[in-house]
């Protein structure tokens, strides 16, 4: 499945010197940093990560995210890249059948390695999915963070015991109210 681009994301081709032809979505590109660019060179290789994370093969994604991760001299933005990317491309995956998600988070869990945060949505994810596609019980949310509480409140296809579990038990106010009107 192909990641569609975030049309948020305002990403304007870099005036900087000519690069060779596309090096290929897998190699990670400095040749667009120049003395004189007009963003901090951090947003240009945000900008660059995301792109390149969102056309690269499926079987390169991982190394890809590693190599953001580990090679990129600004933890905070390659982290920031990553955590884009694994939201996006979880969002495409909703409904894939189970060997297919599982390929995919496995992958992406090698890539982030020990990373808390990374590691941490990683598995959220992988909670969403598991609930819209084999519904079990809602009760497993006790822990989840107010993120994916709030998420499951925003899709239309969350289950009906889900939002009644957030309606009463959610984390906070804000999850129990929009559960509620949800439900």
């Amino acid at each position: 499945m192909p990641i569609e681009p975030d049309p948020e994301l305002p990403i304007e081709p870099h005036p900087g010197p000519a690069a060779e032809p596309n090096p290929g979505p897998a190699t990670l590109r400095t040749d667009f940093l120049t003395e004189t660019s007009p963003e901090p060179d951090e947003h240009v290789r945000f900008a660059a990560h995301l792109r390149a994370l969102g056309a690269v093969e499926p079987g390169e994604e991982a190394g890809l995210a590693h190599r953001i991760l580990t090679d990129d001299p600004d933890r905070a933005m390659a982290r920031s890249a990553v955590v884009r990317h694994l939201d996006r491309r979880a969002t495409t995956l909703y409904g894939a059948p189970d060997a297919d998600w599982e390929q995919w988070r496995a992958g992406m869990a090698e890539a982030v390695g020990t990373d808390a945060f990374l590691t941490k949505r990683l598995a959220e994810w992988t909670l969403l999915h598991t609930l819209l596609t084999r519904p079990g019980d809602p009760a497993i949310l006790s822990t989840a963070s107010d993120w994916l509480q709030r998420r499951l409140t925003e899709r239309p296809d969350t289950p009906a015991p889900v939002l009644a579990w957030l309606a009463e038990h959610g984390r906070t106010r804000k999850v129990r109210a929009a559960a509620r009107r949800a439900g």
